[in-house]
């Protein structure tokens, strides 16, 4: 039940920032750093899941966040723009990236295989969704 909770207030914290992104364009890629750090610390610290689980919970919720402004965002979608959702999104990376490298330290009731995996993983997710989602929304005007 607890692990269900958390994961729905993650999941609002990331929508109600797509809503701020539509309804207040730049405040949502300007909320993108603490989006990513609230939601990457309520799944690593709140849950009680594998580490595994937790690598793709924290690239996903990561991910619904950026398709959220890079879709939704008000304003003309362009290079610039583009750029500096990038931007913040790297902003909050590095906090959710250290989080995560703390869990997985300290996570000695799991193999070192399975820490290992969790932390490669998060990071081809994220190198994989930078690579095939780089120009999304380019071009949408509102």
């Amino acid at each position: 039940m607890r692990n269900l909770i958390c994961l729905i207030v993650t999941l609002l914290i990331v929508i109600s920032n797509g809503f701020i992104g539509h309804y207040f364009p730049p405040k949502g890629i300007t909320f993108t750093p603490v989006v990513i750090s609230a939601t990457c610390a309520i799944t690593i610290y709140c849950t009680n899941f594998k580490l595994l689980y937790k690598s793709v919970l924290v690239y996903l919720f990561i991910a619904l966040n950026d398709i959220s402004i890079k879709l939704y965002s008000g304003g003309s979608h362009d290079n610039e723009g583009l750029g500096w959702i990038i931007l913040f999104m790297f902003i909050g990376l590095v906090p959710a990236f250290i989080m995560l490298l703390i869990e997985i330290i300290t996570k000695k009731n799991e193999t070192i295989s399975s820490r290992t995996i969790s932390g490669i993983l998060f990071v081809i997710l994220i190198s994989l969704h930078l690579h095939f989602l780089k120009h999304l929304g380019i071009g949408k005007a509102y």
